[in-house]
């Protein structure tokens, strides 16, 4: 059975009480869904004789604690939890209401430690942290974790952007617009979920910004779509299903007073998160091919320094070539660099005296 967490729903009489029951509070709506952790326990769960009712919640602390009343009057015996808006206080004070209670636990600090680790092994050094809403535990877990290795001796020379965006296509291609007209433009990008990754790079694409040659991305829930886009994006894997099957495991043995080792006792692996190295993230320390060199002026950039020698602005020239004007300002902030200029019009005037372009 599943409800969405609503005042509407709460009832003394919700459920009469049948056979044995398993009650289960996670997000399952939009860019943070659980689904298949919920779904391996159900599977799981009712295998082994149990029904369960499911109760969706996540987006706010009203609506898990809603969740969570709906759930402890509906003759449960036993409940498995996720919270991404309630303290560790206060979920204390709501799991001493109850017996056989077992938190889900997705381990996002070391997911965030190995987004910003697979980066920094690629040799990137100008990157950025695309987070979404920050009064999500979860994703503050992430960015905590994504920090350790910057804030440690191998990312000492990183130069490190933060934003905050909402967790969608458009919260990445928003996030993506920002990143280009910055003063500092990251060649790497670590995205909150996979959805934000797949704006970033239609915004990449749109502009004609290549991945991974000039901008690596990575996303982060290795959904479906992810191994599809063009170049197929790189990602970390959650473990949700282990993790869902592990919570019903520990929630049975509570319930049926079982002293068991669980899942993720027996080989923690199951339970961690991964890299899924893919095509969108370049490694920096392979200096072969053309593409690999910063000192390669790329044809966008060139065709950008040819119309700024004709004394167009930015605003112009993305008018000619039609993008945005944040696009244009990334290729000659590029093209600047490359060619160890002071400004755009050292830039322009290295171009013509080396013939890249020509006046």
């Amino acid at each position: 059975m599943y409800l969405q967490a609503t005042d509407s729903v709460m009832s003394d009489r919700l459920l009469p009480p049948t056979n044995r029951r398993v009650g289960i509070m996670a997000e399952l709506t939009g860019a943070s869904s659980l689904a298949p952790l919920v779904d391996a326990a159900v599977a799981r769960l009712e295998a082994n004789g149990f029904e369960t009712v499911v109760v969706s919640a996540g987006r706010s602390m009203r609506a898990e604690k809603t969740a969570w009343h709906i759930l402890s009057r509906s003759a449960c015996d036993g409940i498995i939890l996720h919270s991404d808006c309630l303290s560790n206080d206060q979920l204390a004070r709501l799991i001493s209401t109850r017996k056989n209670v077992v938190l889900a636990n997705v381990h996002n600090t070391q997911t965030g430690k190995l987004a910003a680790a697979h980066l920094l092994k690629t040799g990137h050094r100008r990157i950025a942290l695309v987070s979404g809403p920050l009064y999500r535990f979860s994703i503050q877990h992430v960015v905590e974790g994504f920090m350790q290795p910057i804030n440690s001796p191998q990312g000492r020379d990183v130069t490190l952007q933060t934003l905050e965006s909402s967790m969608d296509e458009e919260g990445g291609a928003s996030a993506m617009n920002s990143l280009l007209a910055s003063k500092v433009t990251p060649t790497a990008i670590f995205l909150l979920n996979d959805r934000m990754a797949i704006g970033a790079l239609r915004v990449c694409q749109e502009n004609g910004i290549r991945v991974p040659d000039d901008i690596s991305l990575i996303g982060c829930g290795d959904h479906y779509e992810a191994a599809h886009t063009r170049p197929a994006l790189s990602t970390l894997h959650l473990p949700l299903v282990h993790v869902g099957q592990s919570a019903a495991q520990r929630v049975m043995n509570l319930i049926n007073n079982v002293n068991a080792r669980s899942v993720e006792d027996d080989d923690p692996s199951h339970s961690q998160p991964r890299v899924v190295s893919r095509n969108s993230v370049r490694d920096r320390n392979d200096k072969t091919g053309d593409a690999a060199g910063d000192s390669h002026i790329s044809a966008r950039e060139r065709e950008c320094l040819n119309w700024a020698a004709k004394g167009k602005t930015s605003w112009e020239i993305s008018q000619i070539l039609g993008v945005t004007e944040s696009t244009i300002i990334y290729h000659l902030r590029n093209a600047t660099r490359k060619l160890n200029a002071a400004n755009r019009l050292h830039a322009v005037a290295k171009a013509l005296k080396a013939s890249i372009i020509d006046f």
